[in-house]
């Protein structure tokens, strides 16, 4: 018997047939002047988005629904949020590439007192190896990110790593961003995170990965949403890289940096060992 690789691609580029804009510039950090890497940058709960490479420079392309009164918007973990109309950027952009100055914020991670002890120790999230079935990321979505929900029982639930099984993967050099949000009324809210945590595939890798987060002491009390998030792949082309999933299962999904959150009934093979 046959057997049949089903993939679900999550974005899927759009024909434009209409006249667009671009907006170039640099992120950096307010109070001395350095870029902010891989800040996130998007037209509020509009597929119009992108991330800024490692030296903070950025370009978005806007597309034609895109009216004035938008707002664009620019964050990045460790930094308070920016968002300027698109019509006070145009007209800024009169005099040259933008230059977006962001404020860092206070930590949002509260601190626990670790004590010894025995811990227990499970894997929660959708912990899948197999390639018969898995959902794409295309890699011309910059900023686009899924993923699941991370369920919490017990205080100071320690998250030990996260793990996810590649299918299929064309690129030279992958990048990926963990996200951390919080869970409120089904709904993700702010990132919990305090630092970037970057995941560096090899070249063309494929199999399990699994990426050790216990040096980042992440402790929850809560259910949170937990996500990849595309930032850089070469060459960036069309192409795709596959991920594992289960058939049945929920999937958080958005498609550019400030869009808004959609949820998909198949599951995205991501899971963390956890420890309380």
């Amino acid at each position: 018997m046959n057997r049949y690789l089903l993939i679900l691609t999550f974005l899927i580029p759009g024909l434009h047939s209409y006249a667009q804009n671009m907006l170039t510039g640099v992120v950096i950090d307010a109070e001395d002047g350095k870029p902010v890497q891989y800040a996130s940058i998007g037209v509020i709960r509009t597929p119009n988005g992108t991330v800024a490479n490692i030296a903070g420079s950025f370009s978005i392309t806007l597309d034609s629904k895109v009216m004035d009164d938008d707002t664009l918007k620019f964050s990045s973990i460790g930094y308070q949020s920016e968002a300027f109309l698109i019509k006070d950027l145009r007209k800024k952009t009169e005099n040259g590439p933008l230059t977006i100055s962001l404020h860092q914020s206070v930590n949002q991670l509260k601190q626990v007192s670790i004590i010894l002890k025995k811990a227990h120790v499970k894997i929660v999230g959708y912990d899948k190896n197999s390639k018969l079935f898995g959902l794409g990321f295309d890699a011309s979505g910059v900023g686009s990110q899924a993923g699941v929900i991370i369920p919490i029982a017990h205080p100071e639930t320690n998250l030990q790593n996260l793990s996810f099984f590649i299918i299929q993967n064309p690129f030279k050099h992958l990048m990926f961003r963990v996200n951390l949000y919080e869970f409120v009324k089904d709904k993700p809210g702010k990132n919990l995170l305090t630092q970037n945590i970057f995941i560096n595939v090899d070249d063309y890798k494929t199999g399990k990965i699994i990426f050790d987060l216990s040096k980042y002491d992440l402790y929850l009390s809560s259910d949170v949403l937990l996500t990849l998030e595309w930032i850089e792949a070469q060459p960036a082309t069309n192409a795709k890289i596959d991920i594992a999933a289960a058939v049945f299962g929920h999937t958080y999904y958005r498609q550019a940096s400030q869009s808004a959150w959609t949820k998909k009934n198949t599951g995205i093979g991501l899971s963390t060992k956890i420890s309380y």
